[in-house]
């Protein structure tokens, strides 16, 4: 096993023994990064389960405090030894520490042996720290004044009280005393710390600091009346988002089968027939995450408005909107997206937070007026999707190994093609996955940032204020960055920054509008970018789109005609192929998911030289020999992973 290797698996059972992760969660991760060839604990932290701090604090206080651990007996034999356990009990809790890998304490006081205080007294004589009985405490307003929130939750202490340039602080376990002394550099103050005996420490953070926060306020200058009841309404909205939509907004767990898709969206249309505005909304978008829908449509259409959802890239009609209810909709979406409700002749653009059903969803929300009322697109972004690996794109291991080779060159340019919505985004995300994001800085320009991602540092692009791609992308050159993703070239001005970045040391990603690979060099040549600093620039060029799969609960084989075999230019020998004949699982669509198909283009010397004496994309293809998309939908139609029906729906004959 190698250094790096045993540093994981020591991270990996500092996070288990801490109950930041279960041993389950640890061993789903490790098993997907098989897959995907994305980090298990790169997983954890896009799926929020920990954070970089977590991860660092793992490195620098759990192994640097080891060895002050061990100069103490452990745990167990102290609170043997202090009369609060018997050795029964010990012996009880450490068989199932063997088992699960978890702390002691907790396994203690999960069996009902010890209390919390009890574990903390005896933590706090063994450390020599002063133990305090958080329910006797008045925090001091100057002690949470000096430490700002999110300090005290980054090193999760409590400030109690100020005395001269000393801040006393109660931590809830001795390994948080290292942390302090980085505080202690933060602030410029003696830390003192305290150890008291809480169960969630950040929940603590959080009522004092709301609490300190109501003693700070002042009143508001008074805003005109319909602007303050809106103001009133968000807030309250907000609280509610807060809470993940519990309440009115709660998006309830429900089964939904049917025996037809028809069915089902008359289900759907039943449970909103007759509710208010509010459940309404709540049924429209329950409904699109069980049925994994990207998009939701709401269309003012004669004589009633139109939901739709968009599964697998195909908008299907789910229900309607009575006139009645038409403009109370469209309030509720603005009011949970803090869109004002009182403007309906000009666009708008918003989003809402929420989690369901366990997943982090961030719905960005567009409003149109027509001449009918304003219509509304919510687009589901699932916070899930940043997870993406190279191997969960659907390329041929021979292609996926030859880009994991191109993303690891140290500079030149990758540009991904394609049409809108056929995963570019996603693509770059998992290439910016296979860099190391601890060792190398990473900057992405995008409009709009569609995903937050952990330890990349991302600047949203708003021409409305002069942050254009160009300029952006000029200033982050003097930032020292390794890795650049540029959202897209949109003008010759980008593509010249772009092309000079990756001829002066960095790696560059970005995203170009083309049919197909080759074509990417015209259109940088129609830019006015020369043919030899293009050929100087380009590492590879990568084109794709998404297919539908045939549905796994539904696959059947069945013989296809001669006629769709020679459409699709494929053997009219072939004997079987297959198609879903659809169920509930794919709501009777026979589809259920995506898959990309690719063509990679890789610059070599030999046409490296064709580019640069400027042959055309048919010259450059030929000469290379690349499989192109066409080709890779073929090879997935024989492996009974989509129908030839989407390869003709995709790919130009």
């Amino acid at each position: 096993m190698s250094d790096e290797e045993n540093k994981q698996n020591k991270i990996a059972e500092r996070l288990v023994k801490g109950e930041y992760i279960t041993q389950e969660e640890l061993d789903r991760v490790r098993e997907r990064e098989k897959t995907s060839g994305v980090p298990w604990y790169k997983q954890l932290i896009q799926m929020g389960k920990v954070t970089f701090s977590v991860i660092e604090d793992v490195l620098r206080y759990e192994w640097h405090s080891r060895d002050v651990q061990e100069k103490h007996k452990s745990l167990g034999m102290a609170l043997l030894d202090d009369g609060i356990i018997t050795k029964g009990q010990l012996e009880e809790a450490l068989k199932v520490q063997r088992r699960t890998n978890r702390l002691l304490g907790n396994i203690l006081l999960e069996l009902g042996y010890v209390t919390r205080e009890d574990i903390t007294k005896t933590l706090a004589k063994q450390h020599n720290l002063e133990y305090v009985d958080i329910k006797t405490v008045n925090p001091n307003p100057l002690a949470i004044n000096a430490i700002s929130e999110a300090l005290a939750r980054r090193y999760q202490v409590l400030p109690v009280y100020v005395e001269g340039d000393k801040i006393g602080v109660l931590i809830s376990t001795p390994q948080n005393v290292q942390k302090t002394k980085d505080l202690s550099v933060l602030t410029g103050r003696r830390i003192y710390p305290m150890l008291t005996a809480v169960e969630d420490i950040n929940a603590e953070i959080e009522k004092w600091y709301q609490n300190i926060q109501t003693m700070n306020s002042v009143d508001i200058v008074n805003k005109p009346i319909i602007k303050e009841k809106r103001e009133a309404v968000v807030t309250e909205e907000k609280r509610k988002k807060e809470k993940v939509m519990s309440g009115e907004a709660v998006i309830k767990k429900t089964e939904v089968k049917s025996e037809d898709s028809n069915k089902r969206f008359e289900q759907i249309a039943k449970e909103a027939s007759g509710t208010s505005a509010i459940n309404t909304v709540k049924t429209i978008l329950e409904g699109a995450v069980k049925a994994g829908a990207t998009d939701i449509h709401l269309d003012p259409q004669e004589p009633e408005m139109r939901v739709r959802y968009r599964i697998d890239g195909i908008l299907h009609d789910i229900m309607s909107i009575p006139p009645s209810m038409q403009n109370a909709i469209v309030s509720r979406v603005k009011i949970l997206s803090d869109l004002d409700i009182t403007e309906t002749r000009h666009p708008q653009d918003g989003h809402m937070n929420l989690e369901v059903e366990g997943r982090e969803l961030d719905i960005r929300v567009a409003t149109l007026p027509t001449f009918l009322g304003e219509r509304v697109v919510l687009r589901l972004l699932d916070q899930s999707a940043v997870l993406s690996g190279i191997g969960d794109l659907g390329l041929s291991e021979k292609d996926q190994s030859r880009l994991i080779k191109l993303i690891d060159q140290p500079y030149g340019m990758i540009l991904v093609t394609g049409p809108t919505g056929s995963g570019k985004t996603t693509t770059l995300y998992a290439a910016l996955n296979q860099k190391n994001v601890m060792t190398e800085s990473i900057v992405t320009l995008e409009d709009p940032v569609e995903y937050q991602l952990s330890g990349i540092n991302q600047v949203q692009i708003d021409t409305d204020i002069n942050v254009t791609f160009a300029n952006t992308l000029r200033a982050v050159l003097r930032q020292d960055v390794d890795v650049i993703l540029v959202g897209e070239i949109r003008d010759t001005e980008t593509a010249h920054i772009a092309i000079r970045a990756a001829m002066t040391g960095h790696l560059v990603l970005s995203t170009l509008h083309t049919n197909n690979a080759p074509d990417a060099i015209n259109t940088l040549r129609n830019m006015g970018i020369p043919s030899y600093l293009i050929s100087s620039a380009l590492t590879a060029i990568m084109a794709q789109r998404l297919v539908r799969k045939i549905c796994i609960e539904c696959k059947v084989p069945y013989k296809p005609s001669a006629s769709i075999l020679k459409e699709v230019n494929l053997p009219t020998t072939i004997k079987t192929l297959y198609h879903g004949k659809g169920c509930n699982n794919c709501y009777h669509t026979g589809y259920k998911g995506r898959t990309g198909i690719f063509e990679i283009l890789e610059i070599t010397p030999q046409i490296r030289k064709l580019i640069a004496e400027g042959a055309t994309p048919e010259v450059i293809a030929q000469i290379s020999k690349m499989k192109t998309m066409a080709d890779h939908c073929r090879e997935k139609i024989r492996e009974g992973i989509i129908t030839p029906e989407e390869f003709l729906k995709v790919i130009r004959l």
